[in-house]
């Protein structure tokens, strides 16, 4: 019974210095990527060339705002006419708001997938310069681990890194 007992206490030590041994670390490649100097950079240029419509959007909240103060301000002075015209004046806008919206929601999704697909063989090579740097053992993709510290993310350092490259 006492060379069992030994034989378990060995093995759970051996276990305990391999998981210490291991040197593991997280990471978030996409969150990397979109605030190196380079993606801002394009964003910039993606911000330039939807200029119009990104105007459009700030313009109709400004419209907006401006209309649900009107309404809030003067409500109890407006005919049924006046409250009816601004009330579907109000709705148009809101369509048209959100049209937009969703415009330039589409064409910004779009555009970080496939700057995310352009850019992941070179995001994935520093990626791997830094691990074998470091030596790290295991890299998680940060949203799959349920914990992590602080020290194990290597997520600023691959920004670093990124950053760097220019």
């Amino acid at each position: 019974m006492r060379w069992i007992m030994a034989l378990i206490a060995a093995a759970t030590i051996n276990v305990a210095v391999a998981a210490e041994a291991t040197k593991v670390a997280v990471v978030d490649m996409e969150r990397a990527l979109f605030l190196s100097d380079a993606t801002q950079e394009a964003l910039k240029e993606f911000e330039k060339a939807n200029k119009a419509d990104i105007d459009k959007l700030k313009g109709l909240q400004e419209s907006l705002t401006e209309l649900q103060k009107k309404i809030e301000k003067e409500k109890d002075f407006m005919s049924d006419e006046e409250a009816r015209e601004i009330k579907n004046e109000f709705e148009t806008k809101g369509q048209e708001y959100q049209f937009y919206g969703n415009k330039l929601q589409k064409l910004e999704q779009k555009w970080r997938q496939e700057l995310f697909q352009k850019q992941l063989p070179s995001l994935e090579k520093t990626l791997k310069e830094l691990i074998d740097k470091e030596g790290y053992d295991v890299v998680l993709n940060a949203q799959a681990a349920i914990y992590k510290s602080p020290k194990a993310d290597i997520t600023k350092l691959l920004l670093e890194r990124l950053n760097a490259e220019k």
